[in-house]
């Protein structure tokens, strides 16, 4: 009986010595790896709008449930991240506007769909189809790859409409 209360009382102190351990080093990492996920995350709004210093994240809302984020280039425009789903998987991307309307960036964060059609979304054809292109004008889906380039225009649509509210256009 010693031995069982012995036995107990070593694992309930070796469980609790672990636990704090454990916490302790969350304490620790988990500043540098939010840290690490912001400069992720501004690295990638550079691409959009490489001249802005100062990157800030925005309230806002979307009625969609498209749009994920919003950050504000102080003093050049928006990037707003969007979700949809694509033909066989979810389509993350990053589409930035200056404050004219015009779309400046267009970025696939992750994307997972058919090599060759769906991945389209993803390369440089596409996303020239979006740079270039003003608030209220519409941009064309990509011959084959229908089904995942309309959901990504209808991602851009709910970013428009996030946009217009934003910069009150």
């Amino acid at each position: 009986m010693k031995k069982i209360i012995s036995l107990t009382l070593f694992l309930a102190l070796a469980s609790a010595l672990a636990g704090a351990v454990l916490a302790g080093v969350n304490s620790i990492t988990a500043p540098i790896i939010e840290e690490q996920k912001i400069a992720a995350v501004k690295a990638t709004l550079k691409e959009i709008f490489p001249s802005a210093t100062e990157f800030a994240e925005v309230k806002f809302e979307d009625a969609s449930g498209k749009v994920n984020n919003v950050y504000e280039a102080k003093g050049q425009g928006f990037v707003v991240k969007v979700t949809v789903q694509g033909y066989k998987d979810i389509i993350t991307f990053l589409i930035g506007y200056d404050l004219n309307g015009e779309a400046v960036g267009f970025k696939v964060v992750s994307i997972n769909d058919t090599p060759g059609i769906g991945m389209r979304i993803g390369d440089q054809e596409f996303a020239d189809l979006v740079i270039g292109s003003s608030v209220p004008t519409p941009v064309d889906t990509l011959a084959g790859a229908t089904v995942s380039s309309a959901a990504v225009v209808k991602g851009i649509e709910a970013a428009i409409v996030v946009f217009k509210t934003l910069a009150e256009y």
